[in-house]
């Protein structure tokens, strides 16, 4: 069945509307710390080092890849993450989807102790939108990147077992 969206603020953010973008990428790497190095270095092959928002997008792709392979099944033996990068004329998605967890809702938590447990703050203040959709086994976590920098927003959820109306906890609404 395919996802149902709860609510979009860009519909063009949604990555179930991907016929508005060009697919220029995607791929599926063991689900172990080693590898977020080799899907930071796909992204920017992919997208190019010239890219205008080239750091950010290495950045947030190393942060929800290492989400993937730190709290969700792809770490344990024969999990995977798949990293799918697309574009427009004006905007990049990225998009990272693991073997999922026992949480169905990406916690977004601000730890003032160091620079791990981030990820998702660093999403949120940087990226133009973000989301995340969780399906069975599944979970998919997003963000776009548009030519400028926009403001932050709050997540965008998608599927059978997001919350409606409310930011996931911890993110201020």
């Amino acid at each position: 069945m395919p996802a149902q969206v709860d609510h979009v603020r860009d519909p063009v953010a949604d990555p179930a509307l991907l016929t508005h973008w060009l697919g220029l990428g995607s791929l599926t790497l063991p689900g172990e710390p080693r590898h977020v190095r080799s899907a930071r270095t796909f992204v920017a092959q992919t997208i190019g080092a010239g890219h205008q928002r080239a750091d950010e997008a290495l950045l947030l792709t190393s942060e929800l890849v290492t989400n993937a392979v730190t709290h969700s099944r792809s770490r344990l033996p024969g999990g995977t993450v798949k990293v799918v990068v697309a574009a427009k004329a004006s905007a990049l998605l990225i998009s990272v989807t693991d073997d999922g967890s026992d949480s169905t809702v990406p916690a977004i938590r601000r730890l003032d102790e160091g620079e791990h447990g981030n990820g998702l703050l660093l999403a949120d203040t940087i990226a133009d939108v973000w989301g995340y959709m969780h399906h069975a086994s599944r979970m998919m976590v997003w963000f776009k990147l548009g030519s400028r920098g926009g403001s932050p927003r709050h997540p965008i959820r998608a599927g059978p077992t997001a919350p409606t109306g409310r930011p996931p906890p911890g993110c201020a609404g």
